[in-house]
């Protein structure tokens, strides 16, 4: 009939029958099999980094001419692995995958290598996070207190030799947006100087990565929501104030979960929220529950931070000075002002926009703070004691 060529694929006789076409037979079909038995070995070694077990990858693939001895080729290590007895390579990864291959004519796994790929630290927002304190969720990697209590603000914590001489913490705020004022703020300031990230710039991971390398601490900066919302909008994800403790959460986890390697969190604007006790303690809980710090900006006096930390134990400081583009006082007058107040209580902090000119000028400021009798300190020597 005329309808029947309508029904057959293009390209075949509609007066012929289908050649019968079995897509599990020969060599193709074993190579097929094998990668679908790869392909689960790589999921169960991803929930385990993701559970807290060996932070490796391992991944199987058949190879003829396999090196007999290993090598490395600078981003993986290659070499022959030793399966057990009667079992080849890809034998192995199958029984340990728990996926059952069926072979035609009882074929057996043909031979094959390992590649160990390295731990997560190359892969997306894994970037940098120490499997002991992170955990997985549906938009990426979250921190977490480990197994006896270990804390991230203490795994991520820059390493600092503290003495008696008053400590001044200079916190960077708006680091990631642009990529040369990130590359200025890592590579003109001593490690000493804490960097406060934004959740909104591209490459986090390999920024903080790099941020921490060169010693940086790390902060992760969050919207909340202001008194004049939305004429000013911190951005995508802000933390609100009259809204539902669930939505708000599942904000606090997208926002957490930009990039590892922050000790803790620190606001961007929120005069509104963070007056509201209900919804601002709902937010503070959860980041100690995760084990974090928390450092106000001071820019609201209203906001209930000492009292709602104090409640849960949570450790915070508010900033004792807040450097604002075109405000009334200079940086200049400020960094004076927080010396007098490092002498007088032991300790300050100074939040400053990561801008061209605060970063050259606090490069030149603190490079005789020494010969002052003051010493440069990250926010963890001073956050909460």
């Amino acid at each position: 009939m005329a309808l029947d060529s309508l029904a057959t694929p293009l390209g075949m006789d509609p007066g012929k029958p289908p050649r019968s076409v079995n897509p599990l037979r020969g060599r193709s079909g074993v190579v097929v099999l094998a990668g679908l038995a790869v392909l689960a070995a790589g999921y169960v070694g991803w929930t385990l980094f993701m559970r807290g077990g060996e932070r490796g990858v391992v991944a199987v693939i058949q190879r003829i001419d396999a090196p007999s001895t290993p090598r490395k080729d600078g981003t993986a290590t290659i070499e022959r692995a030793e399966p057990p007895a009667g079992r080849s390579d890809i034998a192995s990864a199958e029984a340990d995958s728990g996926v059952k291959v069926i072979r035609q004519n009882g074929g057996q796994a043909p031979g094959g290598v390992v590649i160990k790929v390295p731990d997560a630290g190359n892969r997306g927002s894994a970037i940098g996070a120490d499997p002991r304190v992170s955990e997985g969720s549906a938009g990426g990697i979250l921190p977490r207190i480990g197994e006896g209590g270990i804390t991230p603000r203490a795994v991520y914590a820059a390493a600092f030799n503290a003495g008696a001489e008053p400590k001044i913490a200079i916190v960077l705020t708006g680091v990631g947006i642009g990529a040369q004022g990130t590359a200025d703020a890592i590579s003109k300031l001593p490690g000493e100087v804490t960097l406060a990230f934004a959740p909104y710039g591209r490459d986090l991971p390999n920024q903080v990565a790099r941020a921490r390398r060169d010693g940086h601490e790390i902060l992760l900066q969050v919207p909340m929501e202001p008194r004049d919302y939305p004429d000013s909008d911190p951005g995508p994800h802000t933390l609100r104030a009259n809204g539902d403790t669930r939505a708000n959460i599942e904000r606090l986890h997208w926002l957490m979960s930009r990039f590892p390697g922050y000790i803790g969190l620190m606001n961007f604007m929120g005069g509104k929220l963070m007056a509201q006790e209900a919804a601002y303690a709902g937010l503070l809980e959860e980041m100690n529950r995760r084990g974090l710090v928390f450092l106000d900006d001071g820019s609201s006096r209203d906001a209930r931070t000492a009292a709602l930390a104090e409640k849960i134990g949570l450790p915070v400081r508010i900033a004792d000075r807040l450097h604002e583009t075109g405000g009334g006082k200079s940086l200049e007058t400020q960094l004076a002002e927080i010396e007098t107040i490092a002498r007088k209580k032991g300790s300050a902090v100074l939040s400053v926009p990561a801008l061209p000119a605060n970063i050259d000028r606090i490069a030149a400021w603190q490079r005789d703070l020494a010969a002052r009798g003051l010493v440069l300190a990250p926010l963890s020597a001073i956050i909460g004691k």
